[in-house]
C-alpha cells in the first residue's frame, strides 16, 4: 500500500471538509460554532478521504496479484 497517496487524499478531503463546515457557518450565521463545525467537517473529511484511498489501493494491489482489471476491458 502507498501510504503517501493515502494520506494526500485523507489531507486533501479533510481541507474539503474544512471549506463545507466554514460555508455552514457563514450561512446558518452562528460564529459561536465555527470552530465546531470546521474541526468536524476536517475530520470527517480526513476519514472519508482515508477510507476512501484504502479501497482504491486495496483494490489496484488485489488485480495485480489476480491479473485482472476492469481498467483493461
Amino acid at each position: 500500500m502507498n501510504i503517501r497517496v493515502i494520506i494526500f487524499s485523507a489531507i486533501m478531503t479533510a481541507l474539503i471538509g474544512a471549506m463545507i463546515g466554514l460555508a455552514l457557518t457563514k450561512i446558518s450565521q452562528r460564529e459561536q460554532r465555527r470552530n465546531i463545525l470546521i474541526i468536524g467537517g476536517a475530520s470527517v473529511g480526513f476519514v472519508i478521504g482515508a477510507f476512501q484511498a484504502s479501497i482504491r489501493e486495496q483494490k489496484r494491489i488485489r488485480d495485480e496479484e489476480f491479473g485482472d482489471s476492469d481498467e483493461l476491458q
